[in-house]
This record gives structure tokens, sequence and C-alpha cells, in this order.
């Protein structure tokens, strides 16, 4: 697990307008954003185990 956060973190990281470089940021800036990856890793994993039979499936679209 510890792979895929720190996997996370350094894509939401990349994602940032002003990001720098990863290996040159202190470590108060990576924990941060290890911490979102954690959280976001969480939420996916209750995602995908919520049993919601009543949901439909609604197709959208697409209109370029």
């Amino acid at each position: 697990m510890e792979a895929e956060i720190e996997f996370v973190a350094r894509a939401l990281y990349t994602a940032e307008d002003d990001a720098q470089v990863w290996d040159r940021e202190p470590d108060i800036v990576k924990d941060q954003f290890r911490l979102y990856a954690q959280t976001a890793l969480e939420l996916l994993a209750e995602h995908r185990n919520r049993k919601m039979p009543q949901a439909e499936i609604c197709i959208f679209p697409y209109a370029a």
C-alpha cells in the first residue's frame, strides 16, 4: 500500500500548476500529498465496495 500512496502522491503533486521537482520538495510537502493520496485511495476503496442494487446506469451521449 505504501508504494500506491507514493505513486498517487507524486501524481497529485505533478498535477499542481506550480509543481516543481518532487525529489527537491521538503518532507512536510511530500507528507501532505501522501495524506491526500491515502485519503483518495481510501475513498476509492469505499466506493468500489459499496453495493447499490438500486443504482442505475446513466448513459450520456458524447457531443464533440
